[in-house]
């Protein structure tokens, strides 16, 4: 086997080509047979031979491998000359037969002539190209069984073309024959290749760009990652149209930008145009010439499928050259035909790399045209029109149609193109500083209602930082970043104290002020005490007394049902039946929407569940007609975590995980989806995964008090089920001084019993109930259904561990009660369980089966498996021959201590016994005491098993 020249391994990964190959792969096979290979430049030719010769059934023949180089003036015959000057090995084995017509290679061949027959009498030059044309067919046949391959033959000259027309019409043969080709730069065999192809053992092969799938695999590949964002992928696609060669130098520059275990599409924006590509522009239009370059040129600032004649009015040609330099630059495929009658560079790094070619002031010029010709349109598109404009240096009308771009575009609802226009604005130089202050002040507007990412935020920030801005605009800029921190980055302590900075700077404007008071007195945003927003609510009031502004009106009077509500203020109901449920104005109707929508969120930790359906339902239909993205995605959240609560599990995970996605960098928007999924975790006895999502709900929303508590709720709870009870009492301890801080003890309905409990495990008796009497107090007056369940679940786990059995089933029963009643299935059904416990504790075993039925049926419901496995091996432990009603056992086991004292005598641990049976170690503790004194043993190694 002879394989000539030497072939470089593949370095990257060989997607999306399997067909192709097969089909080249059975064509070359069954000689004689000839396989042309076409596509554009950096599709894959290349490559598709490569992997061709490294499949086993082709390495085993003998290759002869050649490729046309872009010469001025060719060397006739170049590339079959450079094949046929390697293959002396080969010529050697069979210069004894050759037939003596292949002398007339020795001028072409001198290295070889020695084994070559001696030159023929040489004829004209009809004549001796005839001959050499039949040489080299006759010595290809001589080498036998081949495999002949030609790249590039788009670059071939003429007498190249017609000795490959003449070895393959037909071939040899043995011979089979590969010859790759760009269409666009001049067919292969032109005039013959539907004669090849007339023959079924021949094929034509045309390469297509890579799909998005494969180009994804590639970009992994390349990376070295499992795999990559689909938007990552789609956005290299679009960007490379799918060209392998394009792809693999883009991504080179990526590597270089170190973003490579999972890059988002953004990065692709700091990639500059490989420089292989640029240069590979540059020379493919100096070979086009003058015409078609500024053809090509203007093509690349339109940036945009253009006519015909939009591109000759921006290149400045007169109409009869412009067809022609067309059709050029379609012919070498620069230009591709999009749609009918228009006209775009193949992908975006063309355009970009046509774009760079053009000399500055010849640039300018051609954005200037560029503006003249769209602003003659019927309906100018705006957003083009202000690009053109700065691109051509015209500032003014620059600034003039940005500011209509960005209004048609929140007009639409396209408030990502706003934020997009007015971002790129304020970080040009050029920007006037008059200017810089009514962009900044706009995106400031435009981003609180938006879903604006970290960038927007940046750039608020540095346009406060810079020094830049008047005061009046520099107090509106940091009372909308303020705002925007708060209500969408979570970033409560930072947004205040800029919105504090901002009522000091709009102390000329009392009106916008007040906005930032208002935005001030929401309870649930950061550490404050509930004192200080109170305060800023009375502030907030008091400006508004005379105001005209409906919408300023309506945003204050939103934010004081919000505060009433969140702290279970029954003034909330009257303030919330003096709340429109519709109004004219758009701007009123969303501060309205939001207003319910808070109400819906302060319901649902309130416990008022049916009500913050409803308030869901009001919020949703305003939003209907006047959507805030955020808003919409906040009102999900809520949803969520009622779903939890009610029951309605199925679908759940993946709604959550929708939102959080969603929500993307803004994590704050989806703290509710990670808080639902951690809750559902839990009642699942998915401790790990819950674990998780409740790290995930704290990062997302480190500084929104309800959810801080939330979660601390839920570290306590996973630390009492693994029975690190120093662990939860420790965090117990941490979240109790984060609520007494906070002043609002309704939000920790869910915080206060695990916490009892924990205390109670820990042996700090008094300090539980310290902190029940402590949170009764705190709750006192308020109207907050789920904290009165919360209380009486840690008065049941207070008396339990007193000893106090019976007034513990009475709390258990009655927080299984008020849960059931909001309703919370798994709190009531846990509730019933821990009834059922206390009632064995006290004996009265007919109570004890009529809670732990209701609780393994209401588990059972809500599939939670392993509660209903837990409530089932508790009542298989008693129910069988046991008596009804309640029983003393005197100085005989009670039948948990007999159960207790046979697991001691087995060698069990307290603990081992406590998670057998589904107690505390003190219970347990508890239990073994008492049977030492029953049985007057001084040690627990005394016990013998019950016999029976």
């Amino acid at each position: 086997m002879t394989t000539l020249p030497p072939v470089r391994l593949p370095t990257s990964l060989f997607v999306g080509r399997s067909t192709e190959l097969a089909e080249l792969a059975g064509c070359v096979r069954r000689p004689p047979a000839v396989a042309l290979l076409e596509g554009e430049a950096g599709v894959g030719k290349t490559r598709l031979v490569r992997e061709l010769l490294r499949l086993p059934q082709i390495a085993a023949r003998t290759v002869l491998v050649g490729a046309c180089q872009p010469m001025r003036t060719p060397l006739p015959y170049g590339p079959v000359v450079d094949i046929l000057r390697e293959t002396g090995d080969l010529l050697a084995g069979v210069a004894d037969r050759l037939p003596p017509v292949t002398g007339a290679l020795r001028p072409l061949l001198p290295e070889l002539a020695p084994l070559l027959p001696p030159e023929l009498e040489r004829g004209d030059a009809a004549v001796e190209r005839h001959r050499v044309f039949r040489a080299v067919r006759e010595l290809l046949a001589a080498y036998g069984p081949i495999l002949l391959v030609v790249e590039d033959l788009h670059w071939a000259d003429e007498g190249t073309q017609d000795l490959l027309r003449f070895i393959t019409s037909p071939p040899p043969p043995e011979l089979s024959a590969v010859f790759s080709y760009r269409k666009e730069e001049g067919a292969a065999l032109p005039g013959s290749g539907y004669r090849l192809l007339a023959d079924a053992r021949n094929s034509l092969l045309r390469l297509r760009p890579l799909e998005p799938g494969p180009v994804a695999a590639l970009a992994a590949d390349l990376l070295g990652t499992a795999e990559v964002p689909e938007d990552f992928a789609l956005a290299l696609h679009h960007r490379t149209a799918g060209i392998p060669f394009v792809i693999e130098e883009v991504l080179r520059e990526v590597r270089e930008t170190g973003d490579t275990t999972t890059p988002r599409p953004t990065v692709l924006d700091l990639v500059d145009i490989p420089d292989l590509l640029r240069d590979t522009m540059s020379d493919r239009l100096a070979r086009l010439g003058p015409t078609v370059s500024a053809v090509v040129h203007a093509a690349a600032v339109l940036d945009m499928p253009a006519t015909e004649h939009e591109i000759g009015t921006v290149a400045g040609l007169p109409a009869r050259r412009v067809g022609s330099a067309l059709i050029r630059a379609l012919g070498a495929a620069v230009l591709h035909e999009t749609d009918t009658g228009r006209y775009a560079l193949r992908h975006p790094l063309a355009r970009q790399a046509a774009y760079i070619c053009v000399p500055g002031p010849q640039r300018r010029r051609l954005h200037a045209r560029a503006a003249d010709l769209l602003a003659a349109a019927p309906d100018p598109p705006v957003v083009r029109l202000a690009h053109h404009h700065r691109r051509a240096g015209d500032l003014t009308n620059w600034v003039r149609k940005t500011l209509a771009a960005v209004d048609q575009a929140t007009e639409v609802g396209d408030t990502a193109l706003a934020l997009h226009l007015l971002e790129d604005a304020l970080v040009d130089d050029a920007l006037p500083s008059r200017a810089r202050n009514t962009l900044a002040v706009r995106l400031s507007r435009v981003a609180l209602n938006a879903i604006a990412h970290s960038s927007t935020i940046e750039r608020l920030g540095a346009l406060l930082r810079d020094g830049t801005l008047g005061r009046t605009a520099r107090g509106e800029v940091r009372l909308n970043l303020g705002r925007l921190l708060m209500n969408q980055a979570g970033r409560m302590e930072l947004g205040q104290n800029e919105i504090e900075m901002a009522i000091h700077d709009l102390r000329d404007r009392p009106l916008l002020a007040a906005r930032g008071m208002a935005a001030l007195c929401v309870p649930s945003f950061g550490a404050h005490p509930v004192e200080f927003h109170l305060r800023w609510l009375g502030e907030a009031l008091r400006v508004i007394e005379d105001a005209r502004d409906q919408e300023l009106v309506a945003s204050v009077r939103a934010n004081e049902v919000t505060a009433l509500a969140q702290t279970g203020d029954p003034a909330m109901w009257a303030a919330v039946a003096e709340l429109p449920v519709t109004a004219r104005s758009s701007r009123v109707r969303r501060q309205l929407s939001r207003a319910y929508n808070n109400l819906a969120d302060a319901s649902a930790w309130l416990g008022h569940y049916g009500a913050a359906r409803e308030y869901l339902g009001f919020g949703g239909s305003l939003l209907v007609d006047a959507d805030v993205p955020f808003l919409s995605m906040l009102a999900t959240g809520t949803g969520l975590r009622l779903d939890v609560a009610a029951g309605r599990w199925e679908g759940l995970p993946a709604a959550a995980a929708a939102l959080i996605d969603e929500a993307g960098e803004m994590a704050y928007l989806a703290a509710d989806a990670w808080l639902a999924l951690a809750w559902l975790s839990l009642a699942r006895d998915d401790r790990e995964l819950a674990a998780r999502h409740l790290d995930d709900a704290l990062v997302a929303a480190p500084e929104n008090a309800p959810v801080s508590l939330a979660v601390a709720a839920g570290r306590v709870a996973i630390a009492l089920a693994r029975g690190d009870v120093a662990a939860a009492a420790v965090g117990a301890e941490r979240a109790v001084g984060e609520a007494r801080h906070k002043g609002n003890w309704v939000w920790a309905a869910d915080l206060v019993p695990l916490a009892t409990r924990a205390f109670v495990r820990s042996g700090r008796i008094a300090d539980a109930a310290d902190l029940v009497a402590e949170y009764t107090d705190g709750i006192e007056g308020r109207d907050a259904p789920l904290a009165v369940a919360g209380a009486e679940l840690a008065r049941g786990v207070l008396a339990s561990a007193r000893g106090y059995h019976e007034e513990a089933v009475t709390h258990y029963a009655a927080a299984a009660d008020h849960y059931a009643a909001l309703p919370h299935l798994h709190a009531a059904a846990s509730a019933r369980e821990a009834a059922a416990r206390s009632a064995l504790d006290l004996g009265d075993t007919a109570a004890a089966t009529r809670y732990l039925t209701a609780a393994t049926t209401a588990f059972a419901d809500l599939g939670a498996t392993r509660d209903e496995a837990r409530c089932r091996q508790i009542a298989r432990r008693f129910r069988r021959g046991t008596p009804r009603g309640r029983k003393g056992y005197g100085d005989d086991l009670s039948p948990r201590e007999r159960e207790v004292v046979d697991l001691v005598a087995a060698g069990r641990t307290n603990r081992q016994i406590a998670q057998e049976l589904y107690l505390s170690p003190r219970t347990v503790e508890h239990h073994v005491a008492k049977a030492m004194r029953k049985l007057g043993l001084t040690s627990r190694a005394a016990f013998e098993p019950n016999p029976t």
